[in-house]
């Protein structure tokens, strides 16, 4: 990985901000993830009531799961494109 990598591109896709690889700001981007992740867990209690099914049907029940796992993946993958853009 680069000294310096982008912390943020404009609407052009360029690159137009550099820090230190060890600086707080990469750490908060690589961060992103485990902040949607907790956030997650704390609404599943949400999705579950609003997901249930009166069937009881597993795809309904497995609903929450999905979901937290799609934001965690999302959260994630920006992250990593925006390290590894540099």
């Amino acid at each position: 990985m680069p000294r310096n990598v982008a912390i943020h591109y404009n609407f052009n896709d360029v690159a137009d901000r550099f820090v230190d690889k060890s600086s707080p700001e990469v750490w908060l981007l690589c961060g992103i993830s485990l902040i949607s992740f907790m956030i997650m867990l704390m609404l599943q209690p949400y999705f579950r009531r609003q997901f249930k099914s009166e069937e009881g049907s597993a795809i309904m029940e497995s609903l929450p799961g999905l979901f937290t796992l799609l934001i965690t993946l999302v959260f994630s993958v920006l992250g990593i494109c925006f390290l590894l853009k540099a």
